[in-house]
């Protein structure tokens, strides 16, 4: 009887392990398939980081903007790049160039004349010509009729919870654009769990209205 018992209890253990497994193996077949369909991760952040909400909030805004087949435009960034490698360049000459001192003064002169203005161009292109600009883009599809792209203006005050999103023509200064301010908490739970595609949607939504020339807003 006992022996039968046992013999019971084994096949019984032996049953769970097989559900267990199965189980296991449903929920992996499931992260597969929400992979293979382009579902993303939740992303969590701690709510009293403005830095790093900002960073995402922009990040799913650029995300909603290419969606809608806008090309991004990256001029002014391949500028700044341009801009520090030149000033990287003329460092490493300052201070690898085989001349004995004090016959480099010259040269050392040059040099740190030439980083300082490049340094100066640069801090110039993001403070008076980015601004709050996130992205740039190209005209849609680059065969409609608009020629010009889009610009995409962000602004999120330190200890608030109103995120702005500013659309509007890349070239055109002061001209129409739709203007729409999201309250964050709408989009982060209290455990910083943030619903991107909820945003994205809505930030979808604005572009739409803006292509639809239905300015909330003209200078």
């Amino acid at each position: 009887m006992a022996k039968k018992n046992a013999k019971k209890d084994a096949e019984g253990e032996k049953g769970a392990a097989v559900v267990k497994d199965e189980g296991e193996g449903n929920e992996a077949e499931e992260a597969e398939d929400e992979i293979a369909e382009g579902r993303r991760e939740p992303m969590q952040v701690e709510i009293g980081d403005f830095v790093k909400v900002k960073q995402m909030l922009d990040e799913s805004t650029v995300s909603a903007v290419l969606t809608l087949d806008y090309d991004e435009n990256h001029y002014w960034d391949n500028v700044k790049l341009l801009l520090m490698v030149v000033a990287c360049a003329f460092a490493m000459v300052a201070q690898f160039y085989p001349m004995p001192f004090p016959e480099s003064r010259p040269l050392l002169g040059i040099c740190c004349a030439a980083y300082f203005v490049a340094s100066t161009v640069l801090q110039g292109i993001v403070t008076y010509i980015e601004q709050d600009t996130i992205m740039l883009t190209h005209a849609k599809n680059r065969q409609t009729a608009e020629k010009e792209g889009l610009r995409i203006r962000t602004t999120f005050p330190r200890f608030q919870y109103d995120y702005t999103v500013v659309v509007e023509k890349a070239e055109t200064k002061n001209g129409p654009s739709v203007s729409q301010t999201y309250l964050i908490t709408k989009y982060f739970t209290e455990d910083g769990w943030f619903d991107a595609e909820g945003f994205e949607e809505d930030v979808t939504k604005q572009v739409q209205q803006f292509e639809a020339k239905k300015f909330n807003k003209t200078l």
